[in-house]
């Protein structure tokens, strides 16, 4: 006693991206030509619509990811600084969330990569990223800041708490094998700085710049 139209949705590589159906519960009213091509005709305009829509959105997410890594890139991370200090500014002193961040930096990634080939190096870069996107949570912004070096914000998180995840990211990494192209492993270490903002501080500017502070710090006395 029900008559329906299926039409599903299909873009160029003939996947289905969903499916519109079109019922009339009248027995003795089944659908006519014109009205099937008229469902055709509906369900090619939405796809157009969310085609566009997938677009648009792929687009935008490729914006803000480092090609290599699959990490946030610099641009999502200026914005998200720029949103969290401007949230802090408008809030009282006592309002405020702790926030710490850690830098991190690849040890003598330059002399990898002399050494082994860019390749390997890239086959580097990715295992880190993939260590850091697995040891933190949604709600941290874990980013590379640019070449070998990665950051991670971690709001409502001490100093203390940002050390021990740092040292935990540390002491994971060097025990990480990358294999080369001749059946053998390269092995890397990382070094990080961490810091913590006092609720007095509105911007995050100085949170990165004294993250750089004991990076340096680390790398100077012996990494």
């Amino acid at each position: 006693g029900v008559h329906h139209v299926l039409e599903r949705a299909r873009p160029r590589d003939g996947a289905v991206l969903g499916a519109m159906t079109f019922v009339r519960r009248t027995p003795d009213s089944p659908f006519s030509e014109q009205e099937r091509e008229i469902a055709a005709l509906l369900a090619a305009q939405t796809l157009l619509a969310v085609t566009n829509a997938s677009l648009h959105a792929a687009a935008m997410e490729a914006a803000i990811r480092d090609p290599l890594t699959g990490l946030h890139n610099r641009r999502l991370l200026d914005d998200a600084l720029a949103r969290m200090s401007a949230i802090r500014t408008r809030l009282q002193p006592q309002e405020r969330r702790p926030v710490a961040a850690i830098l991190f930096d690849l040890d003598h990634f330059g002399d990898l990569n002399n050494r082994h080939g860019h390749s390997v190096g890239d086959d580097v870069l990715r295992t880190f990223a993939r260590l850091l996107a697995g040891r933190f949570r949604a709600a941290d912004l874990v980013a590379r800041y640019g070449g070998e070096e990665f950051l991670v914000v971690l709001d409502g998180a001490s100093c203390d708490d940002a050390v021990r995840a740092a040292e935990a990211v540390r002491l994971a990494f060097r025990e990480l094998a990358v294999p080369v192209h001749d059946g053998d492993v390269v092995r890397a270490t990382v070094s990080a700085g961490c810091a913590a903002l006092d609720p007095s501080v509105a911007t995050l500017d100085s949170l990165i710049e004294m993250s750089a502070v004991g990076l340096a710090m680390a790398k100077s006395g012996g990494r």
